[in-house]
């Protein structure tokens, strides 16, 4: 029992110790940050809404994503077959270095899954043409099976490889470092290089850098059971961390975002996001994608929202905070209507048809955590809520959380988005 209690002592002054060189590690203004975000105060405040798509920039972080599945496509025709399958240009990374975002389509245009594909930049015969597909684990077995039916005659090979790799995010203000020599622009390594170059960190030969919003960092695939060896300033954070701040950024993911069968590419910004290019040749879904494209008109768009109680926030304006305490029964399900609210909502219907009421929703939700999420919005609606803030007949939406109480509903447009939008 006595060296029971000794072994409990020593473990404690060792924690005290990590601890105080973390935090002499951290800026104070991070300090702050991470002390509210793991110690008594959960509530994160900012001063407007674009404060939130920097909230979580402050220093140098890295986590696990959890619930990814990573497909591998090899042989001979391997670029060539998934040149025709998806949205993006396979000939920017047929040759390896980093990946790129990118979507499945169904031949009716609409999304199949969101994804990541990335060159094997490994082998004794680099370039091989080797590609890892990293999508939502949800996803997965519908697309395994879309890509084993095109295949037909090609030279290639399709395998589900997802107990072999495991997905990470690195973001911060070093994060760019770690590609290439510091201060030199991404494009400028070489294709097929690693992107850890320094004695102090583990290669990884299987990245991208993640172009979808400013700030966003790196993407890596490893060996499932290891973990990316960084330098002394990147902590460990948990998935949620790296969930929130993707949120807060407007930056959609997976099936809760893209809905299989229903979402459309552009509604989900993938044009901002560079996950199209629009001078490729044929693909699947092509068709729907390119007149959307050429005729300019994208009336909804996935944004930024954040929840609140009606009893807490009777004006409906932005609260612009995160509660990390926010029950989570109460954030809404994906798919779930926005809506004006009542008053306002009878008066909208009686301006726009008298008589008849209209019946497509503003909006529609999407992934969420805490209370923050991502919806489906009308950009029209989006900007009457902004520009109305919260003065007399401010525009108000709500919606039905998990728990069937109302929530508020709070839109913005991301401050990265192309000023033409």
């Amino acid at each position: 029992m006595h060296s029971a209690a000794l072994c409990n002592v020593a473990g404690v002054l060792l924690h005290r110790q990590l601890s105080g060189a973390l935090r002499r590690r951290i800026p104070v203004s991070a300090r702050r940050l991470y002390s509210s975000m793991d110690g008594q105060s959960s509530v994160l405040k900012v001063q407007d809404v674009r404060g939130f798509e920097t909230l979580l920039d402050k220093t140098d972080q890295y986590a696990r994503l959890g619930g990814r599945a990573v497909l591998e496509v090899s042989g001979r025709d391997a670029s060539e077959f998934l040149q025709g399958m998806q949205c993006n240009n396979m000939p920017s990374i047929d040759q390896g270095g980093p990946g790129m975002l990118t979507g499945f389509l169904v031949p009716q245009g609409r999304v199949l899954a969101d994804a990541f594909i990335y060159p094997k930049n490994a082998g004794v015969n680099f370039p091989h043409p080797v590609f890892l597909i990293e999508i939502d684990t949800r996803a997965k077995d519908r697309l395994l099976k879309t890509l084993r039916f095109y295949k037909l005659r090609s030279q290639l090979s399709i395998r589900d490889v997802t107990e072999e790799y495991g997905v990470w995010g690195v973001w911060g203000p070093g994060s760019g470092a770690l590609v290439g020599s510091q201060g030199q622009p991404i494009s400028h390594v070489p294709r097929g290089s690693l992107v850890f170059k320094g004695e102090t960190s583990a290669a990884a030969c299987v990245w991208l850098n993640d172009t979808r919003a400013p700030g966003m960092g790196l993407r890596l695939l490893l060996p499932k059971y290891q973990s990316p060896v960084l330098p002394g300033s990147f902590d460990e954070r948990p998935s949620d961390m790296y969930r929130l701040r993707r949120i807060l950024k407007g930056v959609p993911e997976g099936s809760d975002d893209f809905v299989a069968d229903v979402s459309v590419p552009l509604e989900c910004n993938m044009d901002y996001m560079h996950g199209v290019h629009f001078n490729k040749g044929c693909y699947v879904g092509q068709e729907l994608t390119i007149r959307t494209h050429h005729r300019g008109v994208v009336r909804k768009r996935i944004v930024p929202v954040i929840y609140s109680a009606p009893e807490l926030n009777p004006g409906g304006a932005n609260p612009l905070l995160i509660d990390r305490m926010f029950s989570q029964t109460r954030l809404p399900a994906p798919q779930a209507d926005i809506v004006r609210v009542a008053e306002e909502q009878a008066a909208a219907d009686s301006e726009h048809r008298p008589g008849r009421a209209r019946k497509v929703p503003p909006g529609k939700t999407a992934s969420g955590v805490f209370n923050a999420g991502l919806a489906l919005m009308r950009l029209e609606h989006v900007e009457q809520y902004v520009a109305r803030g919260d003065g007399p007949g401010a525009v108000m939406f709500e919606t039905v959380g998990a728990d069937g109480g109302r929530l508020l509903v709070s839109p913005w447009s991301p401050g990265w988005w192309p000023s033409a939008s």
